[in-house]
């Protein structure tokens, strides 16, 4: 089940995990600039996300990729759903729409990819939408697919945003 929220409301419900413990961390200090990942934000080129390892040997309980990417139209976007990681997605700079769905139904158009822990699907019909913009955050379990960087009137903009990756499942 997604969480929608600001940060401090979506931190306080989820109980004692040290992943969701250090992504919410992360994301309150990059937002309140006293992280240095804040200052680099502003330089990661578009389309060139930079990871940064935040709990784990390699980050692999809990990391955090920076990314300068564009918002897209709906009809150009599949949806997406991940195995082993929640993500904590927020916008940092501009405005998105994000959708979330059930996984039931949905019609697969990239099988499972480990090395990407992703598994790809074309839009559904309806799903419901979310409003990305700096303060709030969506939690979205494997269990949430999910269509990020919507274009919120069609028109593609950029987007700088953080995905916080939680291990959550197997590996």
């Amino acid at each position: 089940m997604a969480i929608y929220g600001k940060i401090d409301d979506c931190a306080s419900q989820i109980q004692a995990h040290a992943g969701f413990a250090a992504g919410f961390a992360f994301l309150k200090a990059v937002l309140g600039g006293t992280h240095p990942a804040a200052a680099r934000l502003n330089e990661v080129a578009e389309g060139t996300p930079v990871r940064i390892d935040l709990l784990g040997p390699n980050g692999e309980q809990a990391y955090a990729q920076l990314q300068h990417a564009r918002t897209k139209p709906r009809a150009e976007q599949q949806a997406e759903s991940h195995r082993v990681y929640a993500d904590i997605q927020a916008v940092v700079d501009g405005e998105e729409r994000l959708e979330v769905m059930p996984l039931d139904g949905l019609e697969t158009t990239l099988a499972y990819d480990a090395s990407r822990d992703l598994i790809l699907y074309k839009m559904p019909a309806e799903a419901s939408r979310l409003v990305m913009r700096r303060g709030v955050v969506a939690v979205l379990y494997p269990t949430d697919a999910h269509a990020p960087l919507q274009a919120p009137d069609g028109v593609s903009r950029p987007s700088r945003r953080i995905v916080v990756k939680v291990k959550v499942g197997g590996s």
